[in-house]
C-alpha cells in the first residue's frame, strides 16, 4: 500500500490516507455507526486529526514493532487495526480537549464498536504507546506513563474508597500482556512487565519488576529484553 507524506508541527509522518481523507474516513464512520441525524463537522474532525497526527509523528518513532515507522518517521496505516485504534484514541482525546464533547464521544464509541477497546476520551493517553490487538481492553481514569503497551483483555481500573474511586499511577515503560490487571491505588514503577494474567490490586511494583500472577519479581533480565522488542531506546 502506498504511503503519503504528512507534515505536522512535530515533523514528518507517513499515512496511507492524506490528512483530509483520513479525517473524512473517521467522520463518515461516526455518522454511519451512529445515524442519529446529527452532523459531524468536517472542519472540527480535520483539525483534531491534524493534532492527532502530530502526536503520532512524535511518539511512534520510538516504537520498535514493524510497520510503525517508514524511513525513520512515524507511519500510520488506516487498515492496520492496532494503529487505527490508537489513532481513534488520540483523535477522541484531541476532540475532548477542544471542548467538542459530543464528537469526542462518537470517536470513543467508534473505537469500542470497531475494536472493543474502551478508554474514555477524557483520559490522557501517553505520547508513546502501542496497542496490540487490544480487543476487550478497558482503561479507566488512571495516570498513564509513556512507553505503554497493552495487549488484549487488559484492565486498568478504579477501586472504591470513601465514596470515590482510587486509580492506578503507572510509570514509564509498562508492558501488559493478555489478561493482565492493575486496579485501585496501585503504584507501578518504570520498566515493568506484566506477564499474561499478572494482577496488582492496590499494590506497588518497583522499577524493573516482573509481575507473574500475583507475584512480583525483580532483577529479571527478561524485563529489559521484552521492552526492547516494543520500544526503541527505553530499556538499557
Amino acid at each position: 500500500m502506498d504511503y503519503l507524506e504528512i507534515n505536522t508541527p512535530a515533523g514528518r509522518m507517513w499515512s496511507t490516507l492524506a490528512l483530509p481523507a483520513l479525517a473524512q474516513y473517521a467522520r463518515r464512520q461516526m455518522e454511519t455507526f451512529f445515524p442519529d441525524g446529527r452532523p459531524v463537522a468536517a472542519d472540527t474532525v480535520e483539525g483534531a486529526a491534524a493534532r492527532a497526527t502530530a502526536v503520532i509523528a512524535r511518539g511512534w518513532k520510538r516504537v520498535a514493532l514493524g510497520g510503525y515507522t517508514r524511513n525513520g518517521d512515524a507511519a500510520l496505516n488506516h487498515l492496520y487495526s492496532d494503529q487505527y485504534a490508537a489513532f481513534l484514541l488520540i483523535l477522541a482525546h484531541e476532540l475532548s480537549k477542544a471542548g467538542e464533547q459530543e464528537i469526542a464521544t462518537r470517536a470513543y464509541l467508534l473505537n469500542k464498536a470497531l475494536h472493543a477497546f474502551d478508554m474514555y476520551h477524557e483520559v490522557e493517553p501517553p505520547e508513546v504507546f502501542v496497542l496490540v490487538h487490544p480487543v476487550g481492553t478497558v482503561v479507566g481514569r488512571a495516570k498513564l506513563g509513556n512507553f505503554l503497551c497493552l495487549y488484549q483483555n487488559c484492565s486498568i481500573g478504579g477501586s472504591p474508597r470513601n465514596g470515590g474511586l482510587d486509580y492506578p499511577v503507572l510509570g514509564d515503560g509498562v508492558l501488559m500482556y493478555a489478561k493482565s490487571t492493575i486496579i485501585g491505588a496501585s503504584k507501578i514503577g518504570n520498566n515493568v512487565v506484566f506477564g499474561a494474567g499478572g494482577t496488582v490490586i492496590n499494590g506497588t511494583v518497583p522499577d524493573g519488576g516482573l509481575v507473574a500472577g500475583t507475584s512480583i519479581k525483580t532483577g529479571n533480565a527478561n524485563v529489559s529484553f521484552l521492552l526492547s522488542r516494543i520500544f526503541n531506546g527505553l530499556a538499557k
